[in-house]
């Protein structure tokens, strides 16, 4: 009895453990790509919850390329980068990483492939994206600088 309370106690931290990966594969998302450079050329401002609209709220935004290893460190748990954009577990795109949360789970990534538009960091779902001149700023809603 207290050999089998031993397995079934060894079973569910092995399954906690596991649920720190992933298990969301990359997608590139051409709509999201284009609304950005849309929003650039015109130099207006919309959330980003209007444009990337789900359950999330944060956003990690990476720069590529970037190794497996460097994404993992930044969003500081282990994630599995694999699908559009991707090779052997690194990002290797030259553009914008998105890495869409809920509270601690990753819900979502998305390539923006060679689109660089947005600032490297971390933001809440409120992020406002302002566009002037050609470039992108991650505001909060009151026009501040954004980010954690």
């Amino acid at each position: 009895m207290r050999l089998m309370l031993t397995l079934l106690a060894l079973l569910a931290v092995l399954a906690g453990c596991g649920s720190n990966t992933s298990g969301v594969t990359v997608k590139f998302d051409e709509d999201l790509k284009e609304a950005i450079a849309e929003l650039a050329r015109t130099d207006g401002s919309r959330s980003l919850k209007e444009l990337a609209p789900g359950d999330w709220t944060s956003v990690h935004v990476l720069t590529g390329p970037a190794s497996g290893a460097r994404i993992e460190e930044e969003l500081g748990r282990p994630a599995e980068i694999e699908g559009d954009g991707t090779y052997g577990g690194d990002y290797v795109q030259d553009g914008n990483l998105l890495v869409f949360q809920r509270d601690d789970d990753i819900v979502r990534m998305v390539s923006l492939g060679q689109l660089a538009a947005l600032g490297a960091g971390e933001y809440r779902a409120d992020v406002v994206l302002r566009a002037h001149g050609g470039g992108i700023t991650m505001t909060g809603p009151d026009g501040r600088p954004a980010g954690r």
